[in-house]
């Protein structure tokens, strides 16, 4: 197949058409009209800029899907708010059925506090309701989903009590997912769910998703992507990421043999440290400043941290340590440096490390420790100067003094939590809305972490240019020398993957 983009720019370029041939650039071609076969596919550029294509380095594509079909709860600014589409939503459910849904911030809500079984009992009497925070590391359950819990036998260890000591319906960290397990799910589901985010991601100029598989699903999540692998319908690429709970899963059934090619490849084992900032469950060195007596939450000790990222790293995996806090990020890397070896030649990275001191900033650089980041967190953790205090909130997304170090950092958008949309991650990156403006990055800079930065972290070849694989995202706009407050507005004219268009705003 023949594909040229007419009338666009690339990067230092002046205006002209790109050829693709076969899958990989084959000329740009300044000024006039390419000469190419008449029966060649032609996309107008209208003088956008095309990069190559964009990779979001940590997402969570299946949990996206999932989220559509389920009760979203973003946005909802009070508690009458998530009362009114639980109820809604209770009306269409069958008795004894499951509600799920994700999304409700008690930051953002006019109560300005957690919400408890109490508050959405009384609208979901005939049903179990699990909801998630925005973060999905703490749960809100109902009455009957604690007594269907209880059914199962499942401690309080992880369970908010209240003076009573009855669970008041907020669970953390490790104990949501056994709940998130019971939820009814199958094949078919994950697979629409997947379909249902690649349309999202296309239109965001994506072409490659690193996929976070989750705890609770991870059996049907991955049986899905092997079915749609395996009969071509999948049109992004994929870097797969397991929980470690599934490393003798995918080796029992050979799946990483099913999934091992450019398309979709099997690359690595995700293990949470610790929490959120916005739960206040990462764990930190100093108590929060908005609530002394807490410091956050181990996953693991040194000791069984040490032992999972050794067990990721002997099978041969990408270890992605997910850690938010400071005392996360010191854990994390004490087990990553334990097994790096020199210049980490498997690509070990910190998840998030977001809080990141001087002292961990310089360890990373030592042990060449890769790391993933999400620029959205920057403007949407508006409280986080009250969370930590001014002082370490200097140090909270300190993403040019990562990349000034030679840290490998790329980016991404832990979707369902933040928009898959690269754009307003660089855009975030640039202008970070006034917090810490030292951190800021410069567009070439914000367009590596999608791209150059992105591609090494997963392991792929460093193609531009001439002869690469024409995975291409066309702006409907010349960025080069644009203002960074302005970036925002600028959308996705296509999404090219392996010379197939896969999407096209026209």
């Amino acid at each position: 197949m023949t594909l040229v983009i007419e009338d666009c720019k690339l990067w230092g370029r002046k205006g002209g058409s790109l050829v693709v041939e076969e899958g990989r650039i084959a000329a740009f071609v300044e000024g006039g009209t390419p000469k190419v076969r008449s029966d060649a596919t032609r996309i107008s550029g209208n003088g956008g800029t095309v990069f190559m294509g964009f990779i979001d380095t940590h997402c969570h594509p299946f949990e996206y899907g999932w989220l559509r079909r389920n009760l979203d709860l973003k946005g909802t600014s009070n508690l009458t708010g998530i009362r009114l589409r639980l109820s809604a939503r209770a009306r269409s459910t069958l008795p004894g059925a499951w509600i799920a849904g994700m999304g409700w911030d008690q930051e953002r809500l006019s109560e300005a506090r957690m919400p408890t079984r109490s508050d959405i009992d009384d609208v979901t009497p005939n049903n179990p309701v699990v909801l998630t925070r925005v973060c999905g590391h703490i749960g809100l359950l109902n009455s009957r989903a604690l007594q269907e819990m209880a059914n199962a036998a499942v401690g309080l260890e992880g369970y908010d009590l209240d003076s009573r000591g009855t669970p008041t319906g907020i669970v953390r960290e490790s104990a949501l997912p056994p709940v998130l397990a019971v939820l009814p799910k199958s094949e078919a589901a994950m697979t629409s769910d997947l379909l249902t985010a690649e349309v999202e991601a296309s239109k965001s100029g994506l072409t490659t998703l690193h996929c976070i598989i989750s705890e609770a699903a991870y059996q049907e999540e991955l049986s899905a992507l092997v079915g749609l692998h395996s009969s071509g319908s999948l049109s992004l690429k994929y870097k797969v990421y397991i929980p470690a709970a599934a490393i003798g899963y995918v080796e029992d059934r050979r799946i990483r043999d099913r999934l091992n090619d450019d398309k979709v490849r099997l690359s690595g084992v995700k293990i949470y440290a610790d929490g959120s900032l916005g739960a206040r469950t990462a764990a930190l060195r100093e108590p929060y400043a908005d609530d002394p007596g807490n410091s956050g939450l181990l996953r693991y000790s040194q000791d069984a941290l040490n032992q999972a990222v050794e067990a990721a790293h002997d099978a041969g995996f990408q270890a992605v340590v997910h850690a938010i806090g400071d005392r996360a990020v010191e854990q994390a890397l004490e087990a990553i440096s334990r097994v790096s070896g020199p210049g980490n030649e498997r690509r070990h990275r910190i998840e998030h490390a977001s809080l990141l001191p001087p002292d961990l900033l310089s360890r990373m650089r030592k042990h060449a420790v890769r790391a993933t980041v999400q620029p959205l967190f920057i403007t949407s953790d508006t409280w986080a100067s009250e969370r930590l205090g001014p002082e370490r909130a200097r140090h909270l997304y300190p993403l040019r003094s990562m990349l000034k170090a030679g840290i490998i950092a790329s980016g991404s958008s832990d979707s369902p939590i933040e928009s898959m949309s690269p754009i307003l991650g660089m855009w975030a990156s640039m202008v970070r809305s006034g917090v810490a403006p030292e951190e800021a990055l410069s567009m070439s800079e914000a367009v590596a972490l999608y791209t150059s930065n992105a591609r090494s972290n997963g392991g792929d070849p460093e193609e531009e240019g001439l002869g690469a694989r024409a995975d291409l995202c066309l702006l409907d706009s010349d960025v080069e020398g644009m203002h960074p407050a302005l970036l925002r507005k600028v959308r996705v004219s296509a999404t090219v993957v392996g010379g197939e268009p896969v999407y096209s705003a026209s």
